[in-house]
């Protein structure tokens, strides 16, 4: 287990106390990957909106690319995921079904965040609240900024 001193460090969690980390943490599960094991699918309307924190390991995340018709579909690659990283996020801000799937690169360890749980710690926490969902703020504008990068670089 990462200590949860160094967790604090982790983007998502910037600016919590160890009593709020403490408190996500009570809602969530421990998840354990194998290398190449599928965590979320592409375009599926799962039950849940969980979204995850890479405690240890790496994820890919990749989206199906129409080539043409007589070549159907490839996978292009957007991300490699490190420890610290989260993905799912947006599950846990719309519920509206997956943009990309997203899989294990190594084996891998995930705090597996529950969204209904973490809205209600929310109400009982508004700092908490706002401070994640700051934080969450800050990682998709970085994500949107590194896409544009990557699309720019290919016209």
């Amino acid at each position: 287990m990462v200590p949860k001193e160094d967790i604090l460090q982790f983007k998502i969690f910037e600016d919590l106390t160890l009593e709020e980390l403490n408190a996500v943490f009570d809602i969530s599960q421990e998840v354990s990957y194998k290398s190449g094991d599928v965590i979320l699918e592409e375009s599926s309307y799962g039950s849940d909106a969980d979204f995850f924190v890479i405690l240890q390991g790496n994820v890919k995340v990749e989206i199906q690319a129409s080539q043409t018709q007589y070549e159907g579909a490839v996978s292009k690659r957007l991300a490699v995921l490190k420890n610290g990283e989260v993905f799912g996020e947006m599950g846990l801000l719309r519920s509206k079904r997956r943009s990309a799937q997203v899989s294990a690169y190594s084996d891998l360890t995930v705090l597996k965040v529950n969204q209904k749980k973490l809205f209600q710690v929310f109400g009982d926490n508004p700092r908490l609240g706002y401070i994640i969902m700051r934080n969450l703020a800050s990682i998709l504008s970085d994500r949107i900024m590194d896409m544009n990068f990557m699309w720019r670089n290919e016209i």
